[in-house]
C-alpha cells in the first residue's frame, strides 16, 4: 500500500469518527470516473467553517498539519472548505452544498471507502479551472476521461452550471465535447 493511501485511510477514518460531511474531489475523483492517470495527491472538500474543527482533530490525534487559511495540508492529503474557481475578474462559487451532497457517492480509493462528489461536479470545477500539462495539471484530459466513461445526469449538470453562475462560460464548452444541455 502506498504512503498516500495509508494517509487516506488515517484521514478516512478521523473524519468519519466525527461523522463530517466530507468528499473526494478533483484529480482523485476523475481517477475514479474515468481518467486512470496515477494519484498523486488527494482532494477533500468539507463543509464551509469547518476548517479550525479538522486543525483540531488532527492536532488532538497527534497529526501535525500545515494550514494557509485557505487549505489543509497533510501529507499527500489536501483539505478545502471553498472550491471556487476565480478566472478573468469573475467568480464561480463552489463548497459542499445541498445538491453535491445529495450525490455524494461511496467508493472504494486507494483502499479506503470514501465518499466521492459527482462526476458532474468534478467536470464543471475542471473545465472552470481548465489547466494544462505545462501548469503540471490535466484537467482537460479529466475532463475527457469522464466524459468517456460516465452517463452524465444533464439537469443536474445544468443545476451545476447555474449554482456557480457559469453557464455563459462553458455551455459553448460542453457542447464542443458533445454534451448539449
Amino acid at each position: 500500500m502506498s504512503l498516500i493511501a495509508g494517509n487516506l485511510a488515517v484521514v478516512q477514518r478521523l473524519l468519519d469518527s466525527k461523522e463530517m460531511m466530507w468528499a473526494v474531489f478533483a484529480g482523485a475523483a476523475a481517477h475514479l470516473y474515468g481518467n486512470r492517470r496515477p494519484i498523486q495527491d488527494v482532494d477533500i472538500v468539507i463543509m464551509p467553517g469547518q476548517m479550525s474543527s479538522i486543525v483540531q482533530l488532527f492536532q488532538s490525534s497527534g497529526k501535525a498539519v500545515q494550514f494557509d487559511g485557505q487549505r489543509i495540508i497533510w501529507r499527500g492529503i489536501k483539505i478545502f472548505d471553498d472550491l471556487s474557481v476565480r478566472r478573468d475578474g469573475a467568480h464561480y462559487p463552489l463548497s459542499l452544498d445541498a445538491p453535491m451532497q445529495a450525490r455524494l457517492r461511496k467508493q472504494s480509493l486507494l483502499g479506503a471507502p470514501v465518499p466521492v462528489v459527482a462526476p458532474e461536479d468534478v467536470v464543471v470545477h475542471k473545465l472552470l479551472l481548465d489547466r494544462g500539462t505545462s501548469f503540471g495539471k490535466f484537467d482537460v484530459v479529466d475532463v475527457e476521461g469522464i466524459l468517456r466513461r460516465q452517463t452524465l445526469d444533464l439537469e443536474y449538470l445544468r443545476q451545476r452550471l447555474q449554482l456557480m453562475q457559469a453557464e455563459t462560460r462553458l455551455l459553448g464548452r460542453l457542447r464542443e465535447m458533445g454534451i448539449a444541455i
